[in-house]
């Protein structure tokens, strides 16, 4: 699926499967043969609240983390990213000889919004076409299709076709997983044009929320925590015939730091915690004792990397951070062993390419360049790239100007923090005047994706099995391409001085073409090009990926953690509370 801002060698057998069928399916919806026991409720913590309920604007997980509660979609995956149904119970696709491709979604009858409105096909199509797929509504989505929109057609209340002009290798997947979004109130929304005012975080307290997943945000108290209910026209029934989900609700309790959130965890305020690598050994020897399920899987799938703005206001810094030389001097002076050694305590991988070693299919050691921790090697790369030294040292660039800017991460982050602050000393010892300067999640989220104000930054994206899930990123003119935004997407670029190189363009036709591919291998060998050029040219720069961590209390039951799947959310309608 899209990516978005976050704050992250069993799976091979399983993942491959899905990988190389992009059409299989399972016959059953997730949760259709759990048991539980109904009561209790989830306390969860986040670092921030949510910016936007609407799922078009979000593009970080403190907004997601809120929308998947409530929104739903024809498909889910399983937290082995396996295709299940869901408001579809079938579907059958069919390739057509002029190339184009149509599917057949057959709906579930009977499913109900949150406010008793039933749920038809009518919501499919006017999701599809009227706000995903709307050229007046411009989002991630449409990234993901490229010149390849599918478009929807209600063939009666309960049936929808789909059609696309060619061969898309995930149609199922990302069609079928498009949030669905209630007809009856969000169309005028759109036919006034102002859609992406539609469900603003002040429509939870108002008690605007409607949705068909399991839970409703019914109260938001900023700084403080945002509450759900239960929601009473959920349609999933477990093995028992019992009405899921299972729990009374769930509340995500802000809590603006790491440390306190482990604090939390500890005293019983919070059920579930992400532990650091520097204290998962502690964890693990209190679990017993607390009562806590503590565990360590394979390598995330989220990546924490630094980048550069190449439209930086400032002309002469945009120079620097278009230059490959820089670039590569920056990621010789990373010291990503250190980063394990210091803010993982060893449980984390080196990264060099955009795929995790976790999608197996894809990742390929191989291709990569890497850049090993040496700032002798560092000091060439900027000579090449046309930097000199003054009598003392100070960094400059070809006509004299001190190589000087601010890097930026998200305050409350320890792990990018202490990324910061070692990359921020090794370039300091290259005579590069650096500024580290941790800020608000939601205000560097700003920064990058709303005015352009910003000049390096530490941050991350979440994951995915599947690569063509960051074509939101990795377009020339994605809603996420913010380290070089291109001048038709944001008005802050200057399009007299945007600079688009032909390695980028090739990346672009990667993610435009691939899909359109149904021979696996092809596509294999697309997106080991797409490593090497990434990790050839360093747009983004990575660092290290910690392996997937988890700690939550034994109260909680039916919980699988996976790295794809996360702790709980996959299933979250079958997670159950001992009273």
């Amino acid at each position: 699926m899209r990516k978005f801002f976050g704050v992250f060698v069993l799976i091979l057998a399983i993942t491959m499967f899905a990988e190389l069928s992009p059409f299989a399916q399972f016959e059953t919806y997730i949760g259709a043969d759990a048991t539980g026991q109904y009561g209790g409720v989830l306390v969860v913590p986040t670092l921030s609240g949510p910016r936007t309920c609407n799922d078009v604007v979000a593009q970080e997980t403190s907004s997601r983390d809120v929308i998947v509660r409530f929104m739903a979609s024809m498909i889910e995956l399983d937290n082995y990213a396996r295709i299940h149904p869901a408001l579809a119970e079938s579907w059958e696709l069919k390739q057509n000889e002029d190339g184009s491709m149509e599917i057949i979604w057959h709906l579930r009858k009977g499913v109900k919004w949150s406010d008793g409105t039933p749920f038809t096909a009518d919501d499919v199509v006017f999701t599809i076409n009227d706000v995903y797929f709307n050229p007046d509504i411009p989002n991630d989505m449409q990234d993901l299709f490229a010149d390849n929109w599918p478009v929807a057609e209600k063939i009666d209340d309960y049936t929808v076709k789909t059609t696309l002009k060619e061969t898309y290798r995930l149609a199922v997947r990302y069609i079928g997983g498009i949030p669905i979004f209630p007809k009856h109130l969000a169309e005028p929304y759109v036919k006034e044009g102002k859609f992406k005012e539609f469900w603003t975080v002040d429509a939870i307290n108002k008690g605007e929320i409607v949705g068909l997943g399991p839970f409703i945000p019914v109260e938001y108290v900023p700084d403080q925590y945002v509450r759900f209910e239960r929601n009473p026209y959920y349609w999933k029934y477990d093995k028992d015939g019992k009405q899921l989900p299972y729990l009374d609700g769930i509340i995500f309790k802000i809590i603006p730091t790491q440390d306190a959130q482990r604090l939390a965890f500890e005293n019983g305020e919070v059920d579930v915690y992400g532990p650091r690598g520097t204290e998962y050994a502690e964890l693990k020897a209190m679990a017993q004792e607390k009562g806590w399920v503590v565990g360590v899987g394979g390598p995330n799938f989220g990546t924490t990397f630094i980048t550069f703005n190449w439209n930086a206001p400032d002309p002469v810094k945009r120079k620097w951070f278009r230059n490959d030389f820089f670039r590569r001097a920056v990621a010789y002076a990373i010291d990503k062993q250190s980063m394990i050694d210091t803010l993982y305590n060893g449980l984390a991988v080196e990264q060099w390419g955009p795929i995790s070693q976790a999608a197996t299919v894809y990742y390929d050691e191989s291709v990569l360049r890497k850049y090993p921790y040496n700032l002798d090697l560092a000091r060439t790369m900027l000579k090449l790239g046309g930097f000199k030294w003054d009598e003392n040292g100070q960094l400059l660039d070809s006509e004299g100007n001190p190589v000087k800017f601010i890097i930026m991460t998200n305050a409350g982050n320890q792990v990018r923090e202490g990324m910061g602050n070692i990359i921020t000393e090794s370039l300091k010892k290259l005579g590069m005047d650096v500024t580290f300067a941790p800020i608000d999640f939601n205000t560097l989220v700003q920064k990058l994706v709303v005015n352009g104000d910003w000049e390096a930054v530490i941050i991350g994206l979440t994951g995915s099995d599947e690569p063509q899930g960051g074509a939101n990123v990795w377009r020339i003119k994605g809603s996420l391409h913010f380290w070089n935004y291109h001048p038709e997407v944001k008005e802050f670029v200057d399009p007299n001085d945007y600079y688009s190189p032909d390695w980028e363009k090739e990346i672009d036709r990667i993610f435009e073409e691939n899909v359109k591919i149904l021979d696996q291998q092809k596509v294999v060998d697309m997106f080991r090009e797409f490593q090497r050029l990434v990790s050839e040219h360093l747009p983004l720069i990575y660092t290290t990926q910690q392996l997937y961590l988890y700690a939550y209390s034994k109260k909680l039951h039916n919980l699988e953690p996976t790295a794809f799947g996360g702790m709980w959310g996959w299933n979250q309608d079958c997670v159950w509370k001992e009273q």
